[in-house]
């Protein structure tokens, strides 16, 4: 590991949040196809009954489906519920 991953690792076990928090990487977990994780997000740029939209720092995932709710948002991760039918990756320019 590079000092500087030992450093942020260092860094983010003293401020209890998670390791990915400090890097530019999402991570993106499902359960079936009722809910969706994702961390280290810059927010949200849509939010409608059957599409949301997470920016993050080099694409916007977009989750298509119907009957989405947003059971948890916080500045690390935005959890959202529903049927989801399609998960698109768009990178920005």
């Amino acid at each position: 590991m590079s000092k500087f991953n030992d450093f942020r690792s260092k860094l983010a076990d003293e401020l209890e949040i998670p390791n990915d928090a400090l890097s530019d990487n999402f991570e993106l977990s499902m359960h079936g196809n009722k809910k969706v994780i994702i961390e280290n997000h810059l927010g949200l740029r849509v939010y409608e009954d059957n599409r949301v939209t997470v920016k993050t720092k080099d694409q916007d995932i977009t989750i298509k489906g119907s009957k989405f709710k947003i059971k948890e948002i916080n500045q690390y991760k935005v959890i959202v519920k529903g049927k989801i039918k399609e998960i698109v990756f768009s990178m920005k320019e």
